[in-house]
């Protein structure tokens, strides 16, 4: 099975910073800071990255005199010989003064800094210990999405809340901060910030592939898992940054609110993110199970529900031995039906079942659904999956 994220490194990116129209996230009982406090902080300490390759988003980490530090994701600011511009909250644009790209290999993670000049007064970020977001945690994540077909400068800031769902001990570039929540192309370099409204990773790659078409090759189908580059990575590498911790606003208290606990569900939501957790490791057996113990409890959000069944039997028929595959195996195409049948306007589920079709290699049903799904795509401004339907089509009609 390949298992590989996708960059949004920029707005051309194919699958890039998509999910679930409706994707269910999973309040707990009390938290430190409101959605509506943590973005107060967000929207000041956020900036814009923008060139002529695409757009991305970064975190004021620093300030000396009129010099502010911005930490972004190294894929935003890449490219050497491009001209990058940070626009702030106050929709004032400056010239990179600097780029340093912390990511010099392919080992390395996927982070850069970038520096401007401004006479105008900035806040700078409060960072905390990123080793303290385990599973369960709320994170909040903030950046300047290009959709509704709105680019560049004219983008709006937008605050996404989620949960992480697993952290791996080691990932390619870093990427060890997983999480479930809705997010776009355009918010890679943007801040994850926890319930304190503290920055504790970079966001800046989501949506795994997993699905096998007809032809042999793995698609990436839409899954709402993002990941981020944790904080203490970057915290490691402030030699190379030129940084002084001592720049640094750092907070490693505890947050007030603990994670959600998955040790005894006793309800729809905990079953629930218990089984994206342990679909986000792998584990698609038991994440079905989980799921469908969610859906005996009869929540508001059954289509999400459905939908990640119907990741959950994708995930589990690619992991099987072709030679064990009888045909008897549950098919996610079911799963992905009902999920439309309860939101006639789900995306990334006629998406997903477009792919399923393909694994049985009915071509009509699958051009039919990548049609719709390009539709509802174009209507909510989700240009990078409405173009990747298009080309989904284009590609099975020369075919």
């Amino acid at each position: 099975m390949n298992i590989n994220f996708s960059r949004y490194d920029t707005l051309t990116t194919l699958l890039a910073g998509t999910t679930a129209a409706l994707t269910i996230v999973i309040s707990q009982p009390a938290i430190a800071k409101t959605p509506q406090e943590v973005a107060s902080i967000a929207g000041p300490l956020t900036v814009q990255i923008n060139s002529s390759l695409g757009d991305g988003s970064g975190v004021i980490i620093a300030k000396t005199g009129k010099t502010y530090t911005v930490l972004t994701v190294n894929h935003v600011v890449e490219k050497a010989d491009v001209k990058y511009t940070v626009r702030t909250s106050k929709g004032k644009n400056y010239q990179a003064t600097s780029v340093t790209r912390l990511q010099t290999a392919e080992t390395d993670p996927d982070l850069a800094v970038v520096k401007f000049e401004s006479p105008e007064e900035y806040p700078v970020a409060t960072i905390a210990d990123s080793d303290q977001a385990v599973i369960g945690t709320q994170i909040f994540v903030y950046g300047y999405p290009a959709t509704g077909g709105l680019f560049g400068a004219e983008r709006e800031p937008e605050l996404s809340p989620g949960l992480v769902t697993s952290r791996p001990g080691n990932r390619p570039e870093g990427y060890t901060l997983r999480y479930q929540a809705v997010t776009w192309s355009g918010m890679s370099g943007g801040p994850v910030f926890d319930s304190e409204g503290r920055v504790i990773g970079l966001h800046g790659q989501g949506e795994f592939g997993f699905a096998q078409t007809s032809s042999g090759e793995v698609a990436p189908i839409k899954t709402g898992f993002n990941a981020a580059v944790p904080i203490n990575t970057f915290i490691a590498k402030l030699v190379a940054a030129g940084i002084n911790k001592s720049e640094l606003k750092v907070d490693n208290t505890p947050p007030t609110t603990g994670p959600v606990s998955t040790a005894n569900p006793q309800d729809a939501q905990a079953y629930y993110f218990r089984g994206l957790s342990l679909l986000d490791q792998g584990d698609a057996l038991d994440a079905i199970a989980d799921f469908n113990r969610a859906l005996a409890f009869k929540p508001k959000y059954t289509p999400e529900l459905y939908f990640n069944i119907g990741n959950a039997r994708t995930l589990y028929v690619a992991l099987l031995d072709p030679a064990l595959d009888n045909g008897r195996h549950p098919n996610p195409i079911e799963a992905y039906t009902l999920a439309i049948a309860a939101n006639p306007g789900f995306a990334d589920a006629y998406y997903n079942r477009a792919l399923a079709y393909l694994v049985k290699q009915d071509k009509p049903k699958a051009i039919a659904d990548f049609q719709k799904a390009a539709e509802l795509y174009k209507q909510g401004g989700r240009t990078s999956a409405y173009q990747d339907a298009l080309n989904r089509i284009k590609q099975l009609q020369e075919n």
